[in-house]
């Protein structure tokens, strides 16, 4: 008859424990940084697939609208309410049956989303809710404490809508008019920009435009002063023929803030640089 044997066998020592520890730190720390970038790069296709949902729904848009484009912004006199409309102005134009020509109004149906003002009820979704107005990497950088003040960004999402993307507003810069913009009008529509990211953080960077275009934030048009890098230096963009790529931000802002005038980012529908 075999007698069992009661011993037990030894556990861990303090030192081998702390070296499992210390093995386990090291594994994490390799591990984090290639986990940030995966988010990172996720991110920044969500948001790629975003600026191809604007395209196809412009496409649509013009094909119904005699070829016509939506307007950039609300076409108003007062510059705070075409930079930065509140709220109040968004329900205060719908009311009045103005601004449904405006692209955050006009474009959204086409793809299953929302237009701008049924946000009004709810102004902090619209910031940070998914949906084909918000970028993932803008929503998970958050607003900046200095930008909430009404005289430096006024990035307050209770009180006026946050733009992640913006419109153009450069397109008929060449013309010194402020005329309705068709698609025969454009001379390159591969290169001519129709939508790009904006600017949601006066600290992003790289920026080269002048300490007043730092805090002209989320506004709902846009140009190379307000092109946002959020992308690791890199910024998405919406060309006119319904294609969107990523671009480093020194390919599409030259050092003084303006148009490089590169041949395959066009701001101006005419191909020409803008001054």
């Amino acid at each position: 008859m075999k007698l069992q044997n009661n011993k037990t066998r030894p556990g861990f020592t303090l030192i081998e424990l702390l070296v499992v520890i210390a093995i386990i730190a090291i594994l994490a720390a390799m591990l984090l940084p290639a986990l940030a970038k995966a988010k990172s790069k996720a991110q920044q296709i969500a948001c790629l697939n975003n600026m191809k949902q604007w395209g196809l729904a412009d496409s649509m848009y013009v094909d119904d609208s005699n070829q016509v484009f939506p307007w950039p912004r609300y076409q108003v006199s007062s510059t705070q309410q075409q930079d930065n409309p509140t709220w109040g102005d968004v329900q205060t134009f719908y009311n009045l049956g103005k601004g449904n020509d405006v692209w955050c109004n006009a474009l959204p149906s086409y793809v299953a989303g929302q237009p701008l003002y049924k946000y009004v009820l709810d102004p902090v979704g619209f910031s940070s809710t998914k949906s084909i107005f918000t970028c993932p990497t803008a929503v998970s950088q958050g607003i900046l404490t200095a930008d909430i003040p009404i005289s430096h960004g006024y990035m307050k999402a209770s009180a006026r809508p946050l733009f992640n993307y913006a419109m153009n507003s450069k397109s008929l810069a060449n013309e010194g008019a402020n005329a309705i913009l068709k698609t025969g009008m454009v001379m390159h529509p591969s290169a001519f920009v129709l939508f790009s990211e904006v600017r949601n953080r006066s600290d992003e960077k790289p920026f080269n435009g002048t300490s007043a275009n730092q805090i002209d934030l989320a506004t709902p048009h846009c140009y190379t002063t307000r092109f946002s890098a959020r992308h690791s230096g890199g910024g998405d963009i919406t060309f006119s023929d319904g294609h969107a790529a990523i671009f480093k931000y020194a390919h599409v802002v030259d050092t003084d803030g303006k148009d490089p005038g590169n041949y395959d980012i066009n701001w101006d529908c005419s191909g020409i640089t803008v001054p």
